[in-house]
């Protein structure tokens, strides 16, 4: 069917053979875009096979320990998707589903969205009390899991808490401090004094995500350059992707025919397709389809546009902000001009950016301009979040919670490296 599937091969022998049918069977009743689905299940003499949604990312741990720290915007993305699934296994039948193993390596972070994966030891709560195996993990579960008392939802609850304070000491401190009432009630030892539902944990975090005031996002932004090789693609790419990580939904639109064109010549074959649309690790994005082809952008997205070299692009009239990448070069300062000069009367959101230039360049850009220029910091992945790309802009996004991304934006730049006047 031309799409990748992971396929479980357990030997009928083998300890957790039961365990195994145990999770498919659970799993084939469930449907839940944070929930692996199952597709089909066969065995022979010597080998249950069970083919199931292929997923692909990395463990919750890995991912935060590589951005090393994350937005309050992340933070509640990730607990949006954690606290829905949990809804929904505690909600979804008569007897919930509990499921008693929660802990970041069992989170894959998968094209911005969290997989919950393992089920091997989830089960159904009897109505008149349990006796199955209690299994867990020091670290995460609730303490009646290692005791003799009967295992409820709130032991879920608990893990969630637990959870929620590990992910938090990856925010600044002037945030993760709102959450400690919420952690304390949720790992309570005593089940009773716990939240009775999840969705009552959440409200509660809701409550102080509006306190906190998340930025206006814009919807549109141009991407183009003064010329060809100034490097306007990969300004684009990396602010899709950096976004993504941060956690708001960026789509970059390829309106050059420049990446999603030639991504996958030459042997590459980097990116992914699934419904139009192109995936490698946190970038998302579509080629530009003709006027005659209707694709579906979702309504939160921030749209990344990269016309290229073409300043007179009429989609400019319909941006919230335009990014004019440059470099230096005497050779390439009537084309910067001129090209300034057009973009200046077509919009009123107009930021300039030079890219893989020298301080000296820059200022000759600035000079010629006359205007404000922004340094956009040195990247040789534009796939990867930086280390320093990461740490401005969640500096700027805490530091101004009330501002549009505009202005986030522009303040990222302005202190990347230098600001010219």
């Amino acid at each position: 069917m031309d799409q990748e599937r992971a396929l479980k091969k357990v030997p009928k022998s083998s300890a957790f053979a039961e365990s195994a049918l145990s999770e498919a069977r659970l799993l084939k009743s469930l449907e839940h875009p944070s929930i692996p689905r199952i597709f089909d299940f066969e065995e022979d003499n010597a080998f249950y096979y069970i083919v199931e949604e292929y997923i692909d990312g990395e463990t919750l741990d890995s991912f935060l320990l590589h951005q090393q720290l994350i937005s309050p915007g992340l933070f509640f993305n990730i607990c949006e998707q954690l606290c829905n699934v949990f809804i929904y296994l505690h909600t979804q039948i008569s007897t919930p589903i509990i499921y008693r193993d929660l802990k970041p390596e069992h989170i894959i972070v998968c094209h911005n969205k969290l997989k919950l994966i393992d089920y091997g030891v989830s089960a159904y709560v009897i109505q008149d009390g349990n006796n199955f195996n209690h299994y867990g993990n020091i670290e995460f579960s609730a303490p009646e899991c290692f005791t003799e008392d009967t295992i409820t939802p709130a032991a879920d609850i608990y893990s969630l808490g637990q959870l929620l304070q590990y992910i938090l000491t990856f925010t600044p401190d002037s945030f993760s401090h709102k959450f400690q009432h919420i952690i304390q009630k949720a790992t309570t030892s005593d089940a009773s004094l716990r939240y009775v539902t999840v969705a009552e944990l959440y409200q509660e975090i809701q409550e102080i995500q509006k306190l906190t005031g998340q930025p206006h996002l814009i919807h549109k932004i141009a991407v183009l350059g003064s010329h060809r090789g100034c490097g306007s693609t990969h300004v684009a790419v990396s602010l899709t992707c950096e976004l993504n990580i941060l956690g708001y939904h960026g789509i970059y639109i390829d309106s050059a025919k420049s990446i999603l064109c030639h991504g996958n010549h030459d042997g590459l074959q980097i990116f992914k397709q699934k419904n139009g649309y192109y995936y490698y690790k946190s970038f998302q994005g579509i080629p530009d389809y003709s006027d005659g082809i209707q694709f579906n952008i979702p309504k939160d997205a921030i749209q990344i546009y990269d016309l290229g070299t073409d300043v007179c692009n009429e989609k400019i009239y319909d941006m919230d902000l335009v990014l004019y990448v440059c470099n230096g070069g005497f050779w390439h300062l009537n084309d910067i001009y001129r090209n300034h000069s057009i973009l200046k009367k077509m919009t009123a959101s107009l930021s300039v950016i030079c890219n893989m230039c020298s301080r000296q360049d820059a200022s000759a850009i600035a000079a010629l301009l006359n205007c404000s220029v922004y340094h956009f910091p040195y990247d040789s992945d534009m796939f990867k979040s930086s280390v320093q790309k990461e740490t401005l802009i969640q500096k700027l996004l805490e530091l101004k919670g009330g501002a549009s991304l505009s202005d986030t934006l522009k303040g990222y730049l302005r202190k990347s490296i230098l600001h010219h006047s």
